[in-house]
């Protein structure tokens, strides 16, 4: 099924994480991060952000990192200094 999602993403070149329910990762620079497709926080510091997604966990770890907004699917991180973006399989529970 993922793959013919695939494939009709590059047919109708819409985004494939649109259609295969993944989340969107926007970084603005090294002091913000823009998340759409987020599902809750499951940790919160000044050094580490994690946010649930459908598909895992989104780390954000850096400097000064705060939660700017929260939407029911966006979340907008602000930092000081955003040091790695990374993402992990399997859902924090």
């Amino acid at each position: 099924m993922r793959e013919r999602l695939r494939r009709v993403a590059l047919k109708t070149e819409l985004p494939e994480d649109a259609l295969l329910g993944g989340a969107r990762v926007t970084l603005t620079g090294r002091t913000g991060v823009l998340v759409e497709g987020q599902r809750g926080v499951v940790e919160l510091s000044g050094a580490r952000i994690r946010l649930k997604t459908d598909g895992g966990v989104l780390t954000v770890c850096g400097e000064g990192l705060r939660l700017r907004e929260l939407s029911l699917d966006a979340a907008i991180i602000g930092a000081e200094r955003v040091a790695s973006v990374s993402y992990g399989g399997g859902v924090e529970r």
